[in-house]
């Protein structure tokens, strides 16, 4: 009784500005090391028919599709008003490097990205997939594949599958971060 009440919980509690630091860096950091793969798995797919020659610069695009696909999943663990404010956290994480005119500058383009990613997701349902399409779609993907496809303009659905089997090793994983950590707003 006296755990189910929360006394003798073994949770550490987090401020929710100090947890969005963690989140951000963490995935910047798995962002950073997994693209190489990402970029390996898309110049080198036997499901197209020329190599898009992504290099190491177009990790930018990455990124973004990656931060969005996962704040997408706030709302799943947090109350409305809660997941705003860590999302709010979140965002100026993300640009807290930049001077303050630039800060302003460049959430105004992620927030034009979200729109962007919003109308995936309406047409794909699920983050993973809206993920998936947006890195079809960005990285020309089109372009490089057979004549079938490229008319239908639709992914390869093994190419499709496989990229979104490898997108979900970037998705935070907030099960897991909940049951050891309480956020305090």
């Amino acid at each position: 009784m006296i755990k189910f009440l929360g006394l003798l919980s073994k949770k550490k509690k987090v401020k929710a500005e100090v947890a969005a630091a963690i989140y951000v860096n963490l995935l910047n950091n798995v962002i950073e090391v997994g693209f190489v793969e990402i970029k390996d798995f898309i110049n080198n797919n036997n499901n197209l028919e020329d190599n898009p020659n992504l290099t190491d610069l177009d990790v930018e695009w990455f990124r973004n599709i990656i931060l969005l696909g996962n704040m997408q999943n706030l709302d799943t663990y947090f109350e409305e008003k809660d997941s705003a404010t860590l999302r709010g956290f979140i965002l100026d994480e993300m640009h807290k490097e930049l001077p303050e005119n630039e800060q302003h500058l460049a959430i105004e383009r992620f927030l034009d990205y979200e729109n962007y990613f919003n109308e995936l997701l309406v047409e794909n349902e699920y983050a993973i997939s809206a993920m998936a399409y947006g890195i079809f779609e960005k990285y020309n993907i089109n372009e490089f594949q057979g004549d079938l496809f490229k008319r239908k303009n639709k992914p390869n659905p093994i190419f499709y599958n496989e990229l979104k089997n490898l997108l979900k090793h970037f998705m935070w994983n907030w099960e897991d971060y909940l049951e050891k950590n309480k956020l305090s707003f």
